[in-house]
C-alpha cells in the first residue's frame, strides 16, 4: 500500500504543472456581508472583473411594495478573500426600491447598472461609477433611462474603454415593451437612445470587436450593435434558438473568437411530453450567426445531443435536473460555464439546488458529469460568473442559509489557463 502511494506521489513530481491543473478547482465559499441592512435577504448578484480584483454587486433587503432594497457592492480578489467585509452601498437613498444589478469593467472603473424605483411611479435604469479601489465616483447616479414610464431589466458590457447599456422600456401609451441600448462613456456621459427591438430580458456582450445583444421569446434571437448602440445590418435579427418558449438564458464573448449562449431545454412535467432536460451551449460565431455545426435536436431525443452540458431524464425522488439560470465566461482559452442542477422528488417538485460548472470546446461540452461548484444541503441558486482571463474565475450566487437568511456568497474557481 505504501508503495503504491509513493508512485502516485513521484507521477504528480514528475508531471508538468499545467497537466496537474486540468479541470476545474473550485475554492473555499465566502460570504460578501454577513450582517447587511436587509436583514438576511440577498440576491441576484453579478460580477466582474476590473485590474486586480472582482467586483460583485447585489441586491440587499426586500424589493416588494413597501420594500427598501439597495444595490450592495464588495471586491473580492483572486483568492476569494472579500476585500470589503462591510460592503459598499452603491445609491444612497431615502425611498423606493433598487434591483437588478448588472456590473461591467472598462475605461479604468465599474460601472453598476440597476433599475431604480425611488419616484414611486414607475422604475429608472441608474448606473454608478465604482473606482478598483472600491470608490463610488458617482455619489448622485446617473441617469440612462429616466424617461415616462418604466424601464426596466438592464444589462452592461464593455469594450474595454466604455460601456453599453441595454434594456426593456415602455413607450407613450404602449403595453408592449421595446428594446433599448445606449452608450455610457469612461467619464460617465450618456449618449442617446437607440432601439434595438430585443426584447424581453436583453442581455449584452462584447466579442472584442462588437457588441451581441441577445433576447428572448417563443425562441432567442439576437442582433449586432454598433458604437451607438443602433442596431447593424438593418436591425436585422438573426434567430438563434428556435426550440422551447423561455427566456431564461446567459451570454458572454470571447475576444476574436465570438460569443456564447448557455440556456435550459425544459421542465419536468409528468406526462413526459417535454422530454428531457437539459443545460444547452450555442457558440455564436463573430459574424452574428449560429456553429452550423450545432445540430437541430431530433424528435423523441433520451441522450445528450452534442451541446448539451448536463441533461435530466429520471423522475424518482433524488433524480437531477437542469433548468433555469446559468452564466457563462471566457477564461482566457476557453469558456466556462455554471448553471442550476435541481433535485427531484414528487415527479415535478424540486427539494434542493446546487451551482455546476463544466469547460467547453467551442460549443462541446469537456466535463460530461460537470463539477460541483456549490452543493451544500439547501439550495444554492441564481450563478454569475467573471473571469480575469487568465484562468482564474469567480461564480457568485444565493445561498439559502439554515437559519432561513438567503445570502450573497461567492466561490473561486482555477482552470489552469494562463
Amino acid at each position: 500500500m505504501r508503495r503504491h502511494i509513493l508512485l502516485a506521489t513521484l507521477v504528480l513530481l514528475i508531471l508538468p504543472a499545467a497537466a496537474r491543473a486540468e479541470g476545474i478547482d473550485v475554492k473555499a465559499e465566502a460570504i460578501l456581508l454577513q450582517d447587511g441592512p436587509g436583514k438576511g435577504l440577498q440576491a441576484t448578484p453579478a460580477a466582474a472583473f476590473g485590474k486586480d480584483a472582482y467586483l460583485v454587486v447585489w441586491r440587499e433587503g426586500w424589493h416588494g411594495r413597501g420594500g427598501d432594497s439597495r444595490i450592495y457592492a464588495a471586491r473580492v480578489d483572486a483568492d476569494g478573500k472579500v476585500l470589503d467585509p462591510k460592503g459598499i452601498e452603491i445609491a444612497p437613498s431615502k425611498k423606493g426600491v433598487q434591483s437588478m444589478p448588472r456590473v461591467a469593467f472598462g475605461g479604468g472603473s465599474f460601472l453598476v447598472v440597476w433599475q431604480d424605483f425611488r419616484n414611486g411611479e414607475d422604475y429608472d435604469i441608474l448606473a454608478a461609477r465604482v473606482s478598483p479601489a472600491g470608490r463610488v465616483i458617482d455619489p448622485r447616479p446617473i441617469a440612462v433611462a429616466a424617461a415616462p414610464r418604466s424601464q426596466v431589466l438592464p444589462d452592461v458590457a464593455s469594450d474595454g474603454k466604455s460601456f453599453m447599456v441595454v434594456w426593456q422600456g415602455l413607450k407613450n401609451k404602449e403595453t408592449g415593451y421595446r428594446g433599448y441600448a445606449a452608450p455610457v462613456g469612461a467619464d460617465g456621459k450618456v449618449g442617446a437612445a437607440e432601439e434595438t427591438g430585443g426584447t424581453p430580458q436583453p442581455k449584452i456582450a462584447w466579442d472584442g470587436s462588437t457588441y451581441l445583444v441577445v433576447f428572448g421569446s417563443t425562441h432567442l434571437s439576437g442582433v449586432c450593435l454598433g458604437a451607438t448602440g443602433a442596431p447593424m445590418d438593418g436591425g436585422n435579427r438573426k434567430r438563434l434558438v428556435a426550440q422551447h418558449k423561455h427566456s431564461i438564458f446567459s451570454l458572454a464573448g470571447a475576444p476574436g473568437t465570438g460569443w456564447m449562449v448557455l440556456d435550459h431545454r425544459s421542465p419536468p412535467d409528468y406526462w413526459g411530453w417535454g422530454g428531457p432536460g437539459a443545460m444547452r451551449s450555442y457558440f455564436v460565431l463573430p459574424n452574428g450567426t449560429l456553429d452550423p455545426g450545432i445540430t437541430k435536436e431530433p424528435a423523441g431525443i433520451k441522450a445528450k445531443h452534442v451541446n448539451w452540458l448536463d441533461i435530466g431524464l429520471s423522475k424518482k425522488d433524488g433524480a437531477t435536473w437542469p433548468m433555469d439560470e446559468s452564466a457563462v465566461a471566457w477564461d482566457g482559452k476557453q469558456f466556462v460555464a455554471v448553471w442550476q442542477r435541481y433535485t427531484l422528488e414528487k415527479v415535478v417538485m424540486f427539494a434542493n439546488c446546487d451551482i455546476i460548472a463544466g469547460r467547453l470546446d467551442g460549443y462541446k461540452p469537456v466535463d460530461p458529469d460537470g463539477v460541483k461548484v456549490a452543493a451544500g444541503p439547501e439550495r444554492e441558486m441564481k450563478p454569475a460568473l467573471a473571469s480575469n482571463g487568465a484562468g482564474n474565475l469567480l461564480c457568485a450566487y444565493e445561498k439559502y442559509c439554515a437559519d432561513g437568511a438567503v445570502r450573497a456568497a461567492v466561490r473561486v474557481l482555477t482552470t489552469g489557463t494562463e
